[in-house]
């Protein structure tokens, strides 16, 4: 793996690791939705402090994982619509799905 790479995966870790942070201090209930985590993870997510968020952004692999499970779900979402608003709820829609899902296995 390039340097280049590596630096974009530290700092997209790092970014989403801030990113939840501080949308499990505006709304946990919410951002536990959105991130797709349970109440343990939150509250550990919460309390990092800056050196914990280094250690654990500094590694070769993206801690947080897309929601998309396979290609055919990336392109019905992606393909064209008459109806723009419509879209962005269903992707929504189809997340929330898998994220309840996730949840009851």
């Amino acid at each position: 793996m390039d340097n280049d790479t590596l630096k974009s995966i530290h700092h997209l870790n790092l970014s989403t690791l801030l990113l939840s942070q501080r949308m499990l201090e505006k709304d946990k209930y919410a951002a536990m939705y959105r991130l797709g985590i349970d109440e343990e993870t939150a509250d550990v997510l919460s309390n990092l402090n800056a050196p914990q968020m280094l250690v654990l952004s500094e590694t070769n692999q993206l801690i947080f994982q897309l929601r998309f499970q396979n290609a055919d779900m990336v392109r019905k979402l992606t393909e064209e619509s008459r109806v723009g608003d419509i879209k962005q709820m269903h992707t929504g829609i189809l997340l929330s799905s898998l994220l309840l899902d996730s949840i009851s296995k």
